[in-house]
């Protein structure tokens, strides 16, 4: 009930989002009566939905479920589903369901005593991109705040810990400290176009109304960054005078979501490599000690709070004092999207640290049965997914839909004939021989371009999906290339068209550049957000219509007031491979793919953000480069492979268990374990200095290490391989003994990584960037811990000197003296 009340109100409240996104005029009431209107197809299931959700209930309701926890039987529940069918809603729907059992179980006992369900982060969803993890913060921010409402409305059954969301991505994206937000929000306030990361949404999803800068409050006392509505009338309930005091219910400073242990977290998976370089992360597992009544669950690191002493009455807050806590219960859920970016030297690097993942958020019976998380993931291109899915998670799969005889007909989807009632997606390529690539870039942009305002000088609203071009490259160098095309040929053909073209000008145009946005890894994660926000705006056939310019230039010219708008719909949008996931944008219809994608999963990804609205069929024009065998290739037999897309898709490879993956792993691997497990002790291992005390932990740690190989073991399905782990574990668990004894006998305290204050510690980790050559001095760190798990291998900086008499000044040893016979002037 729980579940079908809050789904519901999260698609009503996104529609009612999106109508306002589209048409800022609308008022919160108008909106809701539109999507009022359109009856129960507003909010209702798709039958695969219920399915899925269904086969998981028995796994989310009992812990120790066979097909959760068994270590023959468990399985990763693979949503295999086309883009746009609603795979979002289905594991929204499941995320709902286990925040709902948790509540109502209460505390459950283990055999390390008492787990509280009543708190702690219940949902763990992890993502590759920034933008795929902005895109869907929103949409689960909804869930979020309808879940919060139901909560409110009977505390007696929900409790009195508020549900909450949490954005735990990199400090590029996100503030990792209250004092950074707090000056963000300084500079905002006094420079408007200053970056704010704190703000990760530009709408409320609740009711769509824009959030500026002024909506985001900073309370230093609590340490607490406070995100409101930006309704005027306090008509949202979380708006500031609206029924929520806090705002809505968002996290996205780390030390915020580490203190607050919000229900639901979204992370990128590179975020988990932070597990070995802060211990208050160990919060997400429910590792937690002490709890302030001011500030929340502290970590003897985190420095904004004193642990020790009472905190005063101040700033209307009464007094508060910290108190000894349990464990809380770690997630029950662990929710993967877009499973097929999930391969490579990434998939590998994330494999791996899955084994610390999933040993964190295990627990056991008092019986001795093992508990551990129920794991979900989804995708729309993925082949050879049982062996990615045992390297990754050591389980079985379980794909659903299952797969049948006719893939035309799964009985949950069917294949439904192109026609004018289902227009579909069509794919037209092009090959312009003898032609250099830009000249062509250059000239179907045009096409394209005029083409849509020739169709919407027609057909007004209902040509609006072609009015925006969507323009993906494979690369940002050849991105940057057609953004200066745009800039300079395709603006002025489009502006003034050949009169023997038959096609209009284009009135956006007309008084300036066109209008242009961009979607890749250059651009900051704060205008991702807003350029997102802006793709939704349609186009106004009583302003962008040739007619409708003709028209303001007459009134212009009687002297009346002519009509403006404050911000104008992208005529074209430039993206790389960031767009192929997670930009769920409806009035999409317009697709130029330059360039054969590098594989067939991220050209079926990328195209088919267009033409998501089923009754606005997309066009997706693909400009092969005949220079290029492969592009041409795949002109030769465009039809072919076309038909047989899914099955061309490339099988992802993953091998987190080879020799250089271990090597490169498992320093971390070790020291994020060992100081999670450990952070609710007082005398453990948690603490940045407490790094040392291994010497009285080595028993533990040894246990640790035995949870972790027999992980190992299950996954790598390699004797070899899990002996080769083993050894590693006891050698880098014999090497931070040695360590700590040898900072003893320097006189200094073993420490992870801050050394500060002189030479009286010594580090345990280093990051590869600041690993030295040679590894063996007394001051070199033995463990090398990466930051992200994207680093491959160190960066080397190269420095040029700006004297040209240095560059070669001095000759390498051994070089040939060269005599070179002068040259004669003609």
């Amino acid at each position: 009930q729980f579940m079908n009340q809050v789904m519901r109100d999260q698609r009503v409240a996104s529609q009612v989002a999106a109508e306002r996104a589209s048409d800022p005029s609308l008022s919160i009431q108008a909106a809701q009566a539109k999507v009022a209107a359109k009856g129960d197809t507003a909010a209702s299931w798709r039958p695969f939905q219920l399915a899925f959700i269904l086969m998981q209930l028995g796994a989310l309701t009992d812990p120790t479920s066979p097909l959760r926890s068994a270590d023959h039987l468990a399985c990763v529940e693979l949503l295999f589903f086309p883009t746009g069918g609603g795979k979002t809603e289905a594991y929204l729907g499941l995320a709902a369901y286990t925040f709902a059992i948790r509540r109502r179980q209460g505390v459950v006992e283990s055999t390390e005593g008492p787990l509280d369900g009543r708190d702690g982060v219940a949902v763990l969803m992890r993502y590759t991109l920034r933008l795929l993890t902005a895109q869907q913060f929103q949409r689960a921010t909804a869930l979020m705040c309808a879940a919060e409402l139901a909560r409110r409305s009977d505390e007696n059954t929900w409790g009195s810990e508020p549900f909450r969301i949490g954005l735990w991505v990199g400090t590029d994206v996100s503030p990792k400290r209250f004092e950074e937000a707090d000056e963000q929000l300084i500079r905002a306030n006094e420079y408007g176009a200053h970056r704010l990361t704190v703000l990760q949404i530009q709408r409320c999803p609740w009711c769509g109304t824009p959030i500026t800068p002024a909506q985001v409050r900073a309370d230093a006392t609590l340490r607490r960054v406070f995100v409101y509505c930006g309704d005027e009338l306090s008509q949202c309930p979380f708006a500031k005078g609206g029924t929520v005091l806090e705002g809505l219910p968002v996290l996205t400073v780390d030390e915020e979501i580490y203190r607050l242990t919000p229900a639901f977290v979204i992370a990128t998976v590179d975020k988990f490599a932070r597990l070995a370089r802060e211990g208050e992360a160990a919060a997400l597992f429910g590792y937690v000690g002490r709890r302030c009544a001011r500030h929340g669950y502290v970590h003897p690191d985190y420095g904004g709070c004193n642990i020790t002493t009472a905190h005063p009455a101040t700033n209307g807050q009464p007094a508060a004092t910290t108190y000894p806590v349990g464990r809380l219960r770690p997630p029950d859920l662990i929710i993967q999207d877009e499973l097929h970016l999930i391969t490579g030297a990434l998939g590998t690097s994330v494999g791996l640290f899955e084994v610390a993942v999933e040993t964190l958020a295990s627990w056991q019976r008092p019986d001795g049965k093992p508990v551990r998380p129920s794991i979900v993931a989804s995708t729309a291109t993925v082949r050879n997914a049982h062996e990615q899915v045992r390297g990754l998670y050591g389980r079985r799969v379980e794909i659903f839909p299952p797969q049948v005889l006719d893939v035309a007909d799964t009985f949950f989807s069917e294949e439904i004939p192109v026609s004018q009632k289902n227009p579909g997606r069509r794919y037209v390529g092009v090959s312009a021989q003898g032609v250099r690539l830009a000249s062509a870039e250059i000239r179907v942009s045009e096409v394209l371009l005029s083409a849509g305002q020739l169709l919407f000088d027609r057909c007004h609203s209902d040509a609006d999906p072609y009015m925006t071009l969507v323009g993906y490259f494979n690369a940002t160098r050849e991105l940057a290339g057609m953004a200066r095309y745009l800039a300079d040929d395709v603006q002025t053909r489009v502006r003034r068209p050949r009169k023997d073209s038959g096609f209009p000008p284009r009135p956006g145009a007309a008084f300036g550049m066109l209008h242009t946005g961009e979607l890749t890894s250059r651009i900051a994660s704060s205008e991702i957000g807003k350029t997102l926000d802006r793709l939704g705006l349609e186009f106004d056939p009583a302003y962008d219509t040739n007619a409708a310019l003709q028209a303001r230039i007459a009134d212009q010219k009687d002297g009346k007031k002519v009509a403006t708008r404050n911000e104008a719909p992208f005529d074209v949008i430039l993206a790389t491979s960031m767009l192929q996931v997670g930009v769920d944008v409806q009035r999409l219809g317009l697709m130029l793919v330059v360039g054969q994608p590098k594989n067939t999963a991220e050209y079926i990804q990328a195209s088919s953000r267009v033409g998501r609205d089923a009754t606005k069929p997309g066009l997706v024009v693909t400009l092969g480069n005949w220079a290029r065998p492969r592009d041409l290739a795949h002109f030769e037999q465009f039809r072919h492979y076309h038909e047989t897309f899914y099955a061309q898709v490339e099988a992802l490879s993953v091998t987190p268990y080879s020799p250089t993956a271990l090597d490169r792993g498992i320093d971390g691997l070790l020291v994020s374990a060992a100081r999670v497990i450990q952070a609710h002790l007082i005398d453990g291992l948690s603490p940045e200095r407490n790094a040392w005390r291994i010497k009285h932990q080595h028993k533990a740690v040894e246990l640790i290490t035995e949870r972790l190989k027999k992980r190992i073991a299950a996954a790598a399905q390699d004797d070899d391989a899990a002996k080769r782990a083993s050894d590693l574990l006891i050698n880098r668990l014999d090497r931070w003994a040695d360590r700590t004894k040898h900072a003893a006998e320097m006189g200094k305290t073993l420490v992870y990584e801050r050394t500060g204050e002189g030479d009286r510690h010594l580090p345990l980790i280093i990051s590869p960037e600041n690993a030295k050559a040679s590894i063996g001095g007394s001051t070199q760190a033995p463990f090398v811990v990466a930051n992200s798990m994207r680093e491959v291998q160190p960066e080397i900086n190269v420095l040029v000197s700006p004297i040209p008499e240095r560059l070669f000044a001095r000759a390498p040893e051994g070089a040939p003296a060269w005599n070179l016979p002068a040259g004669t002037e003609d």
